[in-house]
């Protein structure tokens, strides 16, 4: 269920500037565009935005999670209203494919019967959340299917480390870009501190074998960690973390 909420967002100066953008590169003739948005900046109000404007008939969302995709949708019904709008999920479980705005996830879109079970034109604009995805041949299969008159590809990371080219994907229409630097500078990030610190090295060996798991519950490693959060101190009543493991 949809929030109540007696207002109804208005776009932040990321944003206005993008769908003008935007606006500008449709209206040229153009059918691709990418937003290149540092995370936390708003994005998806962004295409909420861009999509009030454009108003196309059928419109489609695609993201990579089905909670990603339920957050979109209330996203979209905020700035776009319900009355004559209608708005579906496709994926977990939920099969909403005649919507007039349909948010998607990539895993049940990209499966051979649900593809082709749409026509090609079906959809006027296509949005596609963490584009730097886009690479991957699930998403090649969708794209290949679809003839929107726009495709319209977000990202926080378009720069890809194994040579796939996402501004070609799109022919280098950048509707607007805003990096994280910026996005501080203009206020929309609250601004924050950060702190690299080095591994600690035992015997005069450093801890860095990643083959080993064992190695980072070693005791001189979890002693530098607490010996550091103390030193450059932290926010709220207790230290919180978040661990990124290279494979999984």
């Amino acid at each position: 269920p949809l929030p109540a909420s007696s207002l109804r967002p208005e776009p932040n100066s990321m944003q206005r500037t993008f769908v003008e953008n935007l606006l500008k590169i449709v209206n040229s003739g153009e059918r691709r565009a990418l937003l290149i948005s540092a995370t936390g900046t708003g994005k998806t109000y962004a295409a909420a935005f861009a999509v009030r404007e454009l108003k196309p008939g059928r419109m489609l969302f695609v993201v990579h999670r089905e909670q990603i995709a339920r957050q979109a949708m209330e996203s979209f019904m905020r700035v776009l209203g319900t009355a004559d709008r209608s708005y579906g999920l496709l994926g977990g479980g939920s099969n909403e494919r005649n919507a007039d705005c349909v948010f998607a996830t990539m895993q049940t879109l990209s499966r051979e019967h649900v593809l082709k079970s749409f026509d090609p034109s079906t959809f006027d604009v296509i949005i596609i959340d963490e584009v730097h995805r886009a690479a991957a041949q699930s998403y090649c299969k969708i794209m290949a299917h679809f003839m929107p008159k726009l495709w319209f590809g977000m990202t926080a990371s378009p720069d890809r480390t194994d040579g796939a080219d996402i501004y070609a994907l799109f022919d280098h229409n950048i509707a607007y870009e805003i990096r994280l630097k910026t996005a501080l500078e203009e206020d929309l990030l609250c601004p924050f501190h950060y702190f690299g610190v080095r591994d600690v090295t035992v015997g005069g060996v450093l801890l860095d074998d990643v083959s080993d798991f064992r190695l980072l519950m070693a005791s001189e490693r979890v002693d530098n960690i607490i010996d550091r959060a103390q030193y450059f101190g932290w926010s709220g009543p207790r230290v919180k973390g978040l661990v990124f493991c290279s494979r999984n």
